[in-house]
């Protein structure tokens, strides 16, 4: 059974970003295992089917997400510029997109040699746990498997 979510907007295709994040494994390192990401998409619609999240743009399926990774969703007239986004984005994290120094990659060995949880790291760094979880993988602290991936039908 599928049902709209009805709003009063034109019927105009907008843009909708959808934050995703995949649920926590307790079998991931140091007991939490945590990937978040963001889509944005051309849609004038979601419809919620089961265990999905439809996105329709004039009536034809764009984007299908499985719920479970479904974190929230904002809806635009416009799709907003990188600059605008980035901007936005710094607000909470204040790091976003920008190079990790020698000296960060060092204090991030040392935080997870110490156990330090990830949301703590993320914290620290001023970024996303997906973007500390990334640079770890990356200087090979840790292995990608580790983590799961927000997953699409």
């Amino acid at each position: 059974m599928s049902r709209t979510v009805q709003d009063d907007r034109p019927r105009t295709a907008g843009w909708v970003r959808v934050r995703l994040t995949a649920p926590q494994d307790p079998s991931g390192p140091r007991g939490v295992s945590l990937t978040e990401g963001e889509l944005v998409l051309r849609a004038d619609r979601v419809a919620v089917d089961e265990g999905a999240l439809v996105f329709l743009c004039s009536d034809e399926v764009v984007f299908q997400l499985d719920r479970r990774y479904f974190r929230s969703m904002a809806w635009f007239v416009d799709r907003p510029t990188f600059a605008e986004w980035l901007r936005s984005r710094r607000k909470q994290y204040p790091n976003s997109h920008t190079r990790w120094s020698t000296e960060e990659r060092d204090q991030l060995a040392t935080e997870l040699s110490g156990g330090h949880s990830w949301q703590r790291i993320a914290d620290v760094h001023g970024r996303t746990i997906h973007a500390v979880q990334r640079e770890a993988v990356k200087d090979g602290l840790v292995t990608a498997d580790a983590f799961p991936r927000p997953g699409v039908i």
